[in-house]
């Protein structure tokens, strides 16, 4: 499993468990979040660019903040998002990186 970080200056591997949040911090990238990763502010939002089948189901919660924001079908809250499928490869970025 791969999950790439894609960032203005280069793209970087992130690794570990838990969220996409955890292991983009664990990585040393900012991610912006008022809510500590609550999934409340949305601030967090990345856009998964390739490989959204190997993440976890959004729930009821995530969906309707989604939606309250207008994002589109490719975001996801990073603090709510999990890798399920280990051997797909997962390509996110953000607008401030």
């Amino acid at each position: 499993m791969t999950v790439l970080a894609k960032t203005r200056l280069r793209d970087r591997v992130l690794s570990g468990h838990g969220t996409l949040m955890g292991q983009c911090l664990e990585a040393g990238l900012p991610v912006a979040s008022s809510c500590s990763g609550r999934g409340a502010c949305a601030r967090c939002a990345v856009s998964v660019l390739a490989g959204m089948e190997a993440l976890s189901k959004p729930d009821t919660h995530e969906l309707l903040v989604l939606a309250r924001n207008g994002y589109l079908e490719q975001v996801r809250l990073s603090c709510q998002c999990r890798v399920w499928d280990r051997s797909a490869m997962v390509l996110i970025t953000t607008g401030y990186w």
